[in-house]
């Protein structure tokens, strides 16, 4: 039997290579928010705060991946709100493993069941990213470490050892920063998987509406955090733990967060983010007016046009999930030299 896993990961990385030689001129990396209902309201997230429209049919969401796939992208993620409050999902998941692509999900964990993680294994391979921002109940976040939860994973994990692999999301506020050890070390040592983290983002003022980013101010990290954070992630990666962007992104971070860094967002060329609504967006904060099936229409010059005009001032944002597509790309050669060590 063909191992599935094998494929994709290969796939993937073929799908990279071509971006980078030119020979693909479509998205690398694609956020799909197949829903924006929630069943958590977190602090930091609008989701549950914004207003948003009804979500397009399973079918619809099908037919863009096919377009997507057929520009050459071989990664996906999957979003909310909460994607596993669709009953439908699993016929989006089963499409986008069929077409043999790098299918990423996130979800807060809280409606997973035996049954359902049965279903995400049967398709063949799937990258399952659960948000968890503490041991404990955080103030600002309903996402918590639930041991019965982490004992379910294990046992899918050992069922299907090649058909699932596990992220977990942390979002990192002053409030969190001194449970990221011990969090991470509580799940390492129970089950195999990696690790996303990443900073909060507050919008930059209380009447600004963006898709996921709230007014939070008082959750976010000041400078000497920051460098609290980085070398964290130093030690934690010299521990073994794997965290999902390589150290160069937090160099960079860092830097950014000191104001002495700037990147050129590359949305809508090597990264696509898509709404509920199937319409693009300029990341995964900001909405457009522009239809995908027109978009992609377009020609890369021309879809670059159309989207620019939506950018905000603040669209420089370093989130690792846009950041690390457009740096490897750019920088391919470098991105291996540095992907264990800062500059």
């Amino acid at each position: 039997m063909v191992n599935k896993k094998n494929t994709i990961l290969r796939n993937l990385g073929v799908s990279y290579l071509k971006r980078v030689f030119g020979v693909i001129k479509g998205p690398v990396f694609v956020s799909a928010f197949f829903t924006r209902d929630c069943n958590f309201n977190c602090h930091y997230c609008a989701t549950s705060k914004s207003k948003r429209n009804p979500d397009i049919p399973v079918k619809q969401w099908n037919n863009i991946v096919t377009q997507i796939y057929n520009e050459g992208c071989r990664f996906i993620t999957i979003y909310g709100g909460e994607p596993t409050l669709r009953s439908d999902l699993g016929e989006l998941l089963k499409h986008c493993i069929d077409l043999n692509m790098y299918t990423h999900i996130v979800t807060n964990g809280s409606l997973l069941n035996e049954q359902l993680l049965e279903e995400f294994a049967s398709y063949g391979y799937i990258i399952l990213g659960i948000g968890v921002d503490g041991i404990s109940m955080p103030s600002f976040s309903s996402k918590n470490y639930r041991p019965e939860l982490i004992k379910l994973l294990q046992k899918i994990k050992k069922k299907y050892p090649n058909r699932i692999d596990y992220t977990f999301h942390i979002l990192i506020t002053n409030e969190n920063l001194n449970e990221l050890v011990p969090l991470i070390k509580t799940i390492h040592n129970e089950l195999e998987c990696r690790f996303s983290i990443d900073p909060v983002h507050s919008s930059l003022n209380v009447s600004e509406q963006y898709k996921y980013r709230s007014y939070c101010p008082e959750l976010s990290l000041n400078t000497d955090l920051m460098n609290k954070l980085r070398e964290v992630i130093v030690k934690l990666k010299r521990q073994g733990i794997r965290v999902w962007s390589p150290n160069v992104y937090y160099y960079y971070m860092n830097k950014w967060y000191q104001k002495k860094y700037s990147w050129t967002c590359d949305v809508c060329d090597l990264y696509y983010a898509i709404d509920n609504d199937g319409t693009v967006m300029v990341c995964e904060d900001v909405n457009t007016n522009i239809p995908f099936s027109d978009f992609i229409k377009l020609s890369r010059k021309k879809r670059l046009k159309n989207v620019n005009k939506f950018k905000f001032e603040y669209c420089n944002c370093f989130k690792p999930c846009y950041w690390n597509p457009t740096y490897f790309i750019k920088h391919p050669i470098r991105s291996f030299i540095y992907k264990y060590r800062f500059l």
